[in-house]
């Protein structure tokens, strides 16, 4: 019984985080894909062209969590662009100082960089402030 109980208490957290991953996982493609067009195909400097590439991650977080991972449906758009974007100027902070640093400090590929800073500046810092900016449908 008590099992049970607590699958129904947790599942729904655990559920929404399993969502907001795979958004984020598609965002994170889409950065990856942009950042190694724009170094490798257009020569642009790691760390000029990380800007966009987290903008277009950014507008796909945004979209993905709101409608697929929280599952919100209110019409509270604009507010919660806004509280999203607050969140996402400083994490976009936090990925671009990040990744800044791994570029000078850190031997790895520009694929593997990216993928441990977005990944540790998702899990500690983007989700559980997105999780105040949503509103899930309640089940």
């Amino acid at each position: 019984m008590k099992s049970s109980r607590w699958m129904g208490v947790h599942r729904a957290p655990l559920e929404r985080m399993t969502r907001s991953a795979a958004v984020g996982l598609v965002a994170t493609l889409a950065d990856l894909v942009l950042l190694s067009l724009l170094v490798r195909v257009g020569h642009v400097d790691p760390r000029v062209a990380s800007v966009p590439a987290l903008c277009l991650g950014i507008v796909i977080q945004f979209a993905g969590n709101k409608r697929f991972a929280f599952r919100d449906r209110s019409a509270d758009w604009l507010r919660q662009a806004l509280l999203f974007l607050a969140v996402e100027a400083l994490s976009f902070t936090a990925n671009l100082v990040l990744f800044d640093l791994g570029v000078r400090l850190v031997p790895l590929p520009l694929v593997a960089l990216r993928l441990v800073t977005t990944n540790l500046v998702y899990f500690a810092l983007a989700l559980p402030l997105w999780a105040r900016v949503f509103h899930p449908e309640e089940s």
